[in-house]
């Protein structure tokens, strides 16, 4: 398809997943339910066009909206979000492992290895 072969349009996925992160995190409602981010996931899983874009979202937001999203918003409120969360951080990064980032893949594998089939057809 077009948009998996554009790079303006992978950038822009690719850019995107981090920004929606920050700003969901920084000003979105507290979480009632989880179907909203295993949504947004699961759609990120079909706009990245390769696992390179999804390892480059993942690593954009680990290192750079996280901790803006820390030291800008959380750390200055009164409430203890902060340091809550870098005491749990090592917690949080292995849950994240196992119960996103392993999903992601194989979502993403997954797919890919579809569309190279039907692709061959």
């Amino acid at each position: 398809m077009h948009i998996y072969n554009n790079p303006i349009w992978r950038w822009t996925f690719t850019l995107l997943y981090p920004a929606i992160i920050f700003i969901y995190q920084s000003w979105g409602p507290i979480l009632d339910s989880w179907a909203v981010p295993i949504i947004f996931v699961a759609l990120f899983c079909f706009l990245w066009s390769g696992i390179e874009e999804m390892f480059i979202s993942t690593g954009l937001t680990w290192f750079v909206a996280i901790p803006c999203w820390w030291y800008f918003i959380e750390r200055p409120k009164p409430s203890f979000g902060a340091e809550h969360f870098a005491a749990h951080l090592w917690l949080i990064v292995i849950i994240y492992i196992v119960v996103v980032l392993i999903p992601q893949a194989l979502i993403l594998t997954t797919r890919l290895r579809i569309m190279d089939y039907l692709n061959k057809k």
